[in-house]
């Protein structure tokens, strides 16, 4: 059995909720919502028209959907079990201890790969602009992430007006490149027409399939921040809806005006900013000039993606599935500083790859989009067992889709996990990649980490029912297996018991019958004793 983390941890939870300054509305998690998603729909999304405007759009509004599912999904556990360690908690619960330590793991590598994939395209696009800073472009990752580091140091009222600050000003942002595009858009001039409607088969739509994630990742991240909250039951929900519907709404908008605007559909799979169609236009700039206004999305990717990676791991910490010294916090501001700072220098260690290897931010982002399939999967997996063994316990928000929408969920990032193993260019590096972590994480686990687990406090405070409930769960299958075993045994011994009682009546009848031949009675005496001529003699009174 496994040991609960003793009481000395519930004062230090305290303590640091004492001591951390809380978003106080649904608005701060919109907007944090906003800047970790938002982003992406600024670049390298449009490498997936490769397959056609028609089909890739299809890929776009299929993945939403699924998105969709999964933020109503998470919405609803939420609401029932506000714990801030994302998959890995109930992972842990419903797959058991060794899956969850792996899931858990690679939420924190998907977080990490993708800051990182991203803070190499922060470096492209301002040595694109600067050429001379090339050479320095890991000074520009370094300076990106110290200020993310700082921020989130700091935490409370600064982080969350600074986000908010970015949210709004990033959505201001979409708004002019779409409203004012309105009179620049061609679409069947810049659209290519019939011919880019649906170009290749089924494997090239696979092959561009997880590209459409790019629109949506993150969104799942606001379910970490359950200690950064108040009221994390009702808070979580209402922003993480609100954030993807209105993610879902730009995603439409940026798609349609950004294959309907120069350089079209033919060129623009290769150019480095999607947006800068647009703004060229609309603010009559140059291209590289444009391509600054990237900027500010880039960065405001990373702080969100930061914090939601210190909480689990922090969760992890407090399991002792990670070294224990990694759960502490800021003295001052009660942040997950250290856990902060390990993945901080994790990520940015892995920017150095794409100065050893060409498209590295492209593996990195692969890789990230196959850890995050695999979480997002087990977290529906999580949301089913929920919702059929637990459908009674109070919850403030349904998810209208149900058991339903997680299925679909996961048909799809099952998919897409697939074409990300399969499909691609660069599956050969990806593979042995994803190969290589899974097979060390296990080796970690088996190792070192399986004899020093525990149950932290805030598991066992949300989580430890279901955790007594799966233990009872399997004790009464191993009873009813010992049963069946049992009465199988009695089935064989019976028919044995009653083959043998068969043979042995056989064998008594046949005794009988060889003593019946044996000892025959008068009257076959007599019979057989008479002359045989005597049926020839006629009788006397003829």
């Amino acid at each position: 059995m496994l040991p609960v983390v003793p009481l000395v941890l519930t004062k230090q939870a305290s303590s640091f909720r004492e001591r951390i300054q809380h978003a106080h509305s649904s608005v701060d998690l919109w907007a944090m919502g906003i800047t970790i998603v938002i982003g992406g729909q600024f670049f390298s999304w449009n490498a997936g028209l490769t397959c056609g405007t028609v089909s890739f759009g299809l890929s776009v509004l299929v993945m939403g959907a699924a998105y969709v599912c999964l933020a109503c999904s998470l919405s609803e556990i939420s609401s029932m079990l506000p714990f801030a360690g994302g998959a890995y908690g109930l992972s842990r619960c419903t797959l058991g201890f060794f899956p969850g330590f792996i899931l858990g793991s690679c939420e924190v590598l998907e977080y990490i790969l993708y800051v990182s994939s991203v803070n190499v395209m922060l470096g492209k696009t301002v040595a694109a602009k600067w050429p001379v800073l090339e050479p320095y472009v890991p000074l520009v990752w370094l300076a990106a992430y110290v200020v993310a580091f700082g921020i989130l140091t700091v935490g409370g009222r600064l982080f969350w007006r600074i986000n908010l600050v970015f949210a709004v000003a990033l959505m201001l942002q979409l708004v002019i490149y779409v409203v004012g595009s309105a009179t620049y858009v061609d679409i069947a001039q810049q659209g290519g027409g019939a011919q880019h409607y649906v170009v290749g088969g089924l494997y090239e739509w696979c092959a561009s399939f997880p590209m459409a994630m790019w629109f949506y990742v993150g969104i799942e991240a606001l379910n970490t921040l359950c200690n950064e909250v108040d009221n994390p039951r009702a808070t979580i929900p209402r922003g993480q809806l609100t954030a993807i519907a209105t993610v879902c709404t730009s995603a439409i908008a940026v798609y349609f005006v950004a294959i309907s605007l120069p350089p079209g559909v033919a060129s623009l799979s290769s150019v480095l900013n999607v947006l800068n169609g647009g703004f060229t236009q609309i603010l009559g700039i140059s291209d590289q000039d444009a391509s600054l206004l990237n900027i500010p999305a880039l960065f405001a990717t990373m702080p969100g993606l930061l914090l939601a990676t210190g909480n689990i791991i922090t969760a992890l910490a407090e399991s002792k599935l990670v070294p224990y010294r990694l759960h502490r916090r800021h003295e001052t501001f009660g942040t997950p500083a250290r856990a902060m700072a390990a993945a901080t220098t994790l990520s940015f260690a892995l920017c150095f790859c794409a100065m050893y290897q060409q498209n590295a931010d492209t593996t990195m982002y692969y890789v990230s989009m196959f850890f995050g399939c695999m979480t997002y999967i087990s977290q529906c997996i999580g949301y089913i067992f929920l919702s059929r063994r637990y459908h009674k316990m109070p919850r403030s928000f349904r998810s209208p889709f149900g058991v339903a929408g997680a299925m679909y969920a996961m048909i799809v990032f099952s998919i897409s996990a697939l074409s990300i193993l399969a499909c691609q260019n660069h599956s050969y590096s990806s593979t042995v990649a994803i190969a290589g972590i899974l097979t060390a994480l296990s080796v970690y686990y088996h190792g070192y980490a399986k004899s020093r687990q525990s149950i932290s406090e805030d598991e066992r405070k949300l989580l430890f029912f279901a955790h007594v409930a799966n233990h009872n769960n399997a004790k009464k299958k191993q009873h009813q297996k010992a049963n069946r075993r049992k009465k199988g045994l009695f089935r064989i011994l019976a028919f044995l018991g009653r083959r043998r009682s068969s043979v042995i009546e056989t064998s008594m009848t046949k005794k009988a019958c060889k003593s019946t031949s044996v000892a025959p009675t008068q009257m076959d005496v007599a019979t057989s004793c008479s002359d045989p001529t005597d049926d020839l003699i006629p009788s006397s009174s003829n």
